[in-house]
């Protein structure tokens, strides 16, 4: 698949940039303010491949140079038993994970496998070098595991916190890396340490964010509920740590609004947190468009308090250019703080009615549902579209295939914060050592 398909919008100039054959563009090379690059593609008729399954059945808008065949995507049903609880005539469940009597069939429990797919579908195959990538947790495990199926250099960082996520349902291909940061740390302490890793000539950064591929991957999502309702739905219900899948699921709408033939309403944002890390609730309920400060260590104190430790980043792209206040403002979205307690129990009452648990995130997203509702923000027959960003651990772990992952390499955090030049040295020559060993 070439590259001509489509191209890269810069968001703050406006200006329009190829990718190039061997390029992998993450941000624009003019000088302003920061701001994202969004995909334009060639196509602006939604048209899914014909004898396509998952995720590449979408793959006319998605940035990509080529498809994985059998590679999974997400399901949509409408809710028969969830939704009617909540008062809700059309509530459709956008479900990625692993539930076979649904036909779901993503392995790794987690729409983040959505995004490492288009990732490593738009990387150059002539580049040789590592992609690195940053994790909380659920974004590691999906690279780990595609990368490994596909044979593809990836390290991947990850904080202590978030090592018991890191399991794989196949072997781990041994030029594929996991590098954890141990002591008190989170996803900010990951992402500091792999934009280190990737200045290495052997490696690159993935990008976060500022990854077209990363976003419409996710962003795929909102095309399989819209396809699969007939039209846009007029509410779309998320957990975020960072927002990116907010800022995807925007993004694909704004798409179909220009291919007009799934109407022409926007639909409503709904962004939830788990309380007490909110740092964007916060700023948006104040009407900010940038984040307040916060007291580093009540910020990592919060995040270990959370039952959802995945939406935790304390950089997300909020105020940037494209980036969740745009996606908000533009959709006069809501953001919601949802407390440990209100998730497992949203979780439980999904489990009983619908039949399969939830990742944690999921759970928080279906507690801000139900304060939606509650707070009249939708009607009873609004079409909502909710995505379950993960879910079927349970069903997983019935297979008997999940294996978790020991660390290629660990770093302690403190020992790195008492000399940062000395720093730099021991994770350049470590890191080096571990790539080199690997791909001898």
């Amino acid at each position: 698949m070439k590259t001509s398909h489509y191209e890269l919008r810069c968001l703050g100039c406006g200006s329009l940039q190829a990718d190039g054959e061997e390029g992998f563009l993450l941000s624009c090379a003019e000088s302003h303010a920061p701001s994202l690059m969004r995909s334009e593609f060639r196509e602006k008729r939604l048209t899914p491949r014909d004898g396509e399954r998952g995720l590449f059945r979408f793959a006319d808008w998605l940035p990509v140079r080529r498809s994985f065949p059998g590679s999974p995507g997400p399901i949509v049903f409408r809710s028969e038993h969830f939704g009617p609880r909540l008062g809700l005539d059309n509530l459709y469940v956008i479900f990625n994970g692993y539930w076979p009597e649904r036909g779901a069939a993503i392995e790794t429990c987690s729409f983040k496998e959505l995004e490492a797919l288009a990732v490593l579908a738009r990387r150059p195959e002539t580049d040789e070098r590592h992609m690195v990538v940053a994790s909380a947790g659920n974004t590691g495990r999906a690279f780990l595991q595609v990368a490994s199926r596909l044979g593809v250099r990836l390290v991947v960082v990850v904080p202590e916190i978030a090592l018991p996520s890191m399991w794989i349902t196949g072997d781990k291909h041994p030029d594929v890396h996991l590098v954890v940061l141990a002591g008190n740390t989170d996803y900010l302490d990951a992402i500091s340490l792999a934009d280190r890793i990737a200045e290495l000539d052997s490696c690159y950064p993935e990008g976060g964010a500022k990854n077209v591929a990363r976003r419409d991957g996710m962003g795929a999502t909102m095309l399989a509920a819209t396809e699969a309702i007939g039209r846009l739905p007029d509410h779309y219900v998320q957990a975020v740590g960072s927002g990116t899948g907010g800022i995807a699921a925007w993004e694909m709408s704004l798409r179909l609004l220009e291919d007009g033939s799934y109407g022409g309403r926007r639909p409503v944002l709904h962004l939830v947190q788990n309380s007490p890390f909110t740092i964007m609730t916060d700023a948006w309920e104040s009407h900010s468009p940038s984040l307040g400060s916060t007291d580093e260590l009540q910020a990592r104190e919060h995040i270990r308090e959370i039952h959802a430790p995945v939406l935790s980043n304390r950089h997300p792209p909020y105020g940037i250019r494209g980036g969740v206040f745009d996606a908000l403002s533009d959709t006069h979205g809501h953001m919601y703080s949802m407390t440990n307690r209100e998730a497992m129990e949203a979780g439980r009452l999904f489990f009983d009615l619908e039949g399969c648990d939830l990742d944690p995130a999921a759970e928080v997203a279906l507690a801000g549902l139900l304060r939606a509702v509650e707070r009249r923000y939708i009607a009873s027959s609004d079409v909502v579209a909710l995505n379950i960003t993960g879910g079927g651990m349970n069903n997983i772990e019935r297979t008997g295939r999940k294996r978790y992952l020991k660390p290629d390499l660990i770093f302690d955090a403190d020992e790195l914060r008492k000399d940062l030049t000395s720093a730099a040295r021991t994770v350049d020559a470590r890191a080096s050592a571990m790539l080199e060993r690997r791909t001898m």
